[in-house]
């Protein structure tokens, strides 16, 4: 029988949960690095985790290892793993990292919901990102989706566009469900990416969190991450201007951007060419990590 893997069992009163997941509702890697600057930043303590199995097929969610000389000398786990932070403006938080499940995602959320009932969890956020057919040089988008009425005028007050979406879900989609039919009030968060910039975009995860403090009334200091938002912004601006195919590509969503009275880019992709325009900027960010924090 699967059950949780608590390492202690914290005392907290009526926290918040907040949810994130690599894989398939991870584009942009805003879901990953949102829950990790969470963690780091917040200095957020491990104390439970749901083992891998039997969740995931490990031919595709395979361990890392690094071998020196030919010795093995370290094998690096992907994890399921819950991290607790008391008192941050007032309030509790649990926050979870992991991966999207492969299958079985009812007894997973079971795991999820049984931790819920344990800790008394008063209110439920998930994180997400998605590519979407948006231009770079416009604000960032973020959407949300929620799971009771009551909550539609907290997310349109916090400026959120309403999600509009028919296609296959995520494990977001259905954890809010179980919440609804649990009577647990729940929102989902996504940063729409620009689909042309295939890397990770810390200026989305940026605005993601903006909106995750304002809903949640926390405080969270984002100045660093503010600047690395501007300083990401520079680099793709300087990759912009050194290719005349991405400038056309991207002045053909500005015009349709435009034209749209909902910034949300539905019947852009039949307005775009057959032969899509990527460009992949994982070195220039490895440089922005490496850069003074005064960027």
């Amino acid at each position: 029988m699967v059950q949780i893997l608590y390492e202690e069992k914290p005392i907290l009163k009526n926290p918040y949960l907040v949810l994130g997941f690599e894989g398939w509702p991870n584009a942009a890697e805003v879901s990953s690095f949102s829950l990790q600057f969470l963690i780091e930043h917040l200095r957020a303590k491990r104390f439970a985790s749901i083992p891998l199995e039997p969740f995931y097929q490990m031919t595709s969610l395979r361990p890392a290892g690094v071998i020196r000389e030919g010795r093995i000398l370290e094998l690096k786990f992907s994890g399921n793993h819950f991290y607790y932070r008391t008192d941050l403006s007032g309030k509790d938080f649990i926050f979870f990292y992991g991966v999207e499940p492969h299958s079985q995602w009812n007894l997973f959320c079971d795991l999820v919901f049984k931790l819920i009932e344990e800790f008394k969890v008063s209110k439920l956020f998930t994180l997400g990102g998605t590519y979407d057919y948006i231009p770079h040089t416009f604000p960032v988008m973020v959407s949300a989706l929620f799971n009771h009425e009551e909550l539609r005028d907290e997310v349109i007050q916090a400026g959120l566009h309403l999600t509009e979406y028919t296609g296959p879900i995520s494990i977001h989609t259905f954890l809010l469900s179980k919440a609804r039919e649990k009577g647990l009030s729940a929102i989902s968060l996504w940063g729409h990416a620009p689909q042309y910039l295939q890397t990770r975009n810390v200026k989305v995860a940026y605005h993601v969190l903006k909106k995750l403090a304002h809903l949640s009334g926390v405080e969270i200091d984002l100045i660093h991450l503010e600047k690395a938002s501007h300083y990401f912004d520079r680099q793709v601006d300087e990759l912009v201007k050194e290719d005349p195919k991405l400038q056309e590509v991207i002045s053909k969503l500005e015009e349709a951007y435009r034209r749209s009275e909902r910034e949300i880019a539905s019947g852009m992709k039949e307005e775009e060419p057959k032969e899509e325009k990527v460009i992949y900027i994982q070195a220039y960010l490895k440089r922005q990590e490496d850069e003074p924090s005064d960027h």
